[in-house]
């Protein structure tokens, strides 16, 4: 059985080979700059079976501004200004934080620029026998509020529906001629990525959610099934209850599951069957602050029953790049663990 026919079936809840698992590690993000600590990882990490080609993406044509004090700066191509002092990348500016007026002047980026898809057909030329996961990262909310600022984008909804629902949808647009492109290509899921969810529950108010962004994403996600692909959504925090919402608009693969923010025993009781779960290792406490017996109690307990399993069929066993492990040191039992 082939890695991409093992995911499919777990995706599908028919009875994988095995567990379907891959573990990464933004080694540049460690506060520990130990070499061979990291080397240490590296030779984990090549013990696991390569299933899956990961974040193929369409190009970004972004600006960059070079590196000043430590900190590297860079505009992407909607315009949005990026800075990265060494632990994770922060937005910084907003091109149309000062009112909807700048939309008569705003350049929006072509989805169809010539070498949009240079890189991506490259690394799909090498998929051979793996599951394919392209990306539309930073999505809707996310990238509405990287162009108005996150407060604005809070209350655009409410105080300019008009020119909200403008912008909105000219970000869809651009999202489904992506996903066009990535689905001709033959690829097996497309990932996206919106952080709804706070530590207890979500951003807004969820007849909000499904009044403003719901049918968005229902145009997003159709798009992809109906290409042939899984849809896999990236969602930080507490967003249970939306879940149904995603279940019923055709989400497949729901991360990172949180377990301080959500209750993964609820979720697998509820849901099992219906969404596969992408996560569950707590990046909030374990990976942080815990044990090595604690990590393994925690990755095994996460791992069975049978049954468990089976609705829990796919892990993905990523720190947080802010978790202060600085030399990886839990990273390393977790991979050694599987």
């Amino acid at each position: 059985m082939t890695g991409k026919e093992n995911y499919k079936r777990a995706i599908a809840f028919k009875k994988p080979a095995y567990l379907p698992c891959a573990i990464g590690l933004h080694l540049d993000t460690l506060y520990d700059k130990d070499e061979r600590k990291r080397e240490h990882i590296r030779a984990l990490s090549e013990r696991f079976t390569s299933d899956m080609l990961e974040w193929v993406a369409p190009t970004d044509f972004r600006v960059d501004h070079g590196t000043r004090d430590g900190v590297h700066r860079w505009q992407d191509q909607w315009g949005t200004g990026w800075e990265n002092d060494g632990h994770g990348n922060k937005t910084e500016s907003h091109p149309l934080a000062g009112g909807y007026e700048a939309m008569d002047g705003y350049a929006f980026p072509d989805p169809n620029r010539a070498g949009r898809f240079d890189v991506a057909d490259e690394r799909l030329r090498e998929r051979g026998d793996r599951y394919v996961q392209s990306v539309v990262w930073f999505t809707l909310f996310e990238r509405l509020w990287m162009l108005r600022g996150f407060d604005n984008m809070l209350m655009d909804p409410y105080t300019d529906e008009e020119n909200f629902v403008r912008l909105r949808d000219r970000v869809v647009e651009y999202n489904l001629a992506i996903i066009d492109q990535l689905v001709k290509r033959g690829v097996d899921a497309v990932f996206f990525s919106d952080d709804w969810g706070c530590q207890r529950s979500l951003l807004i108010n969820p007849d909000d959610w499904r009044r403003f962004y719901k049918p968005s994403y229902q145009r997003m996600f159709e798009r992809v099934r109906s290409g042939g692909a899984h849809v896999w959504m990236h969602l930080c925090g507490n967003i249970t209850t939306i879940l149904p919402d995603l279940i019923d608009m055709g989400l497949n693969v729901l991360n990172p599951v949180q377990p301080q923010a959500m209750d993964v025993r609820q979720l697998s009781r509820e849901f099992g069957g219906k969404v596969c779960f992408n996560g569950g290792v707590d990046v909030q406490g374990t990976l942080v602050r815990g044990t090595p017996e604690d990590v393994k109690r925690e990755v095994h307990e996460l791992c069975r029953p049978v049954r468990e399993v089976q609705r829990w069929l796919y892990r993905r066993l990523k720190p947080h790049r802010d978790a202060r492990d600085p030399a990886g040191q839990r990273h390393r039992h977790v991979r050694g663990i599987f």
